[in-house]
């Protein structure tokens, strides 16, 4: 691949990468064609949006039968007041509150980090991730376990990208101060292997080729 095109700001012009496309509900677009633009940057992405839409809590049944909807925080009070009896699947659900909220999170203190000292870097609220090559590709599939519809596309960007270390957004329950370390690590720039860096791209990109499984398998 041609990397003369990009210089230290991170702009990059007519280059090739590879983007998956998932098939789903809550894509921002369908299946693509070679020759589709999409000009990525003017609204939240899926991924982001995901955390301004999606509300965690669960349905409990209570000590005296009843059942009612619960927001996340509230229900596991509840399983340590002894009202919810608890489960393997309270086990799972706590989890599935758990991490979310984690995530959202970290992606709020990124983002911060970002606009107040990296202002001229992509944002992750509305980039579209890009891989380098094969191997990448193959590394992302596995790494976010892409089930369902899906394409591989070669693409040809034109606008900002931003190469990065993906163990800097492992979040757990680190400290606000631990979690500014790592955002200003992730937005300093990559340190890991080409195929396994995170690329985060905003500006045009169109489809040049929709890859054949052969590519990917």
């Amino acid at each position: 691949m041609d990397t003369s095109n990009t210089d230290q700001t991170g702009w990059v012009d007519d280059q090739d990468y590879y983007h998956i496309n998932r098939i789903v509900d809550w894509s921002s677009h369908g299946p693509l064609q070679v020759g589709d633009h999409i000009d990525v940057g003017t609204s939240t992405n899926p991924y982001f949006r995901y955390f301004e839409t999606y509300t965690m809590g669960d349905l409990v049944t209570r000590a005296d039968g009843s059942t009612q909807a619960v927001l996340g925080v509230k229900f596991l009070e509840l399983v340590l007041a002894g009202e919810v009896r608890a489960t393997l699947d309270t086990i799972k659900v706590a989890h599935q509150i758990a991490g979310p909220l984690a995530r959202h999170l970290g992606e709020v203190i990124f983002e911060n980090i970002r606009r107040s000292e990296f202002p001229h870097l992509p944002s992750r609220q509305r980039c579209v991730w890009l891989a380098p090559n094969r191997t990448g590709v193959k590394y992302w599939l596995l790494r976010m376990s892409v089930e369902g519809q899906f394409q591989v596309l070669k693409v040809r960007v034109r606008g900002h990208l931003h190469r990065a270390n993906e163990n800097r957004l492992i979040t757990d329950s680190f400290s606000q101060e631990e979690m500014i370390r790592r955002a200003r690590l992730y937005w300093g720039g990559v340190d890991n292997e080409e195929e396994t860096q995170e690329i985060i791209f905003v500006g045009r990109m169109r489809v040049e080729e929709v890859m054949s499984p052969d590519f990917y398998a």
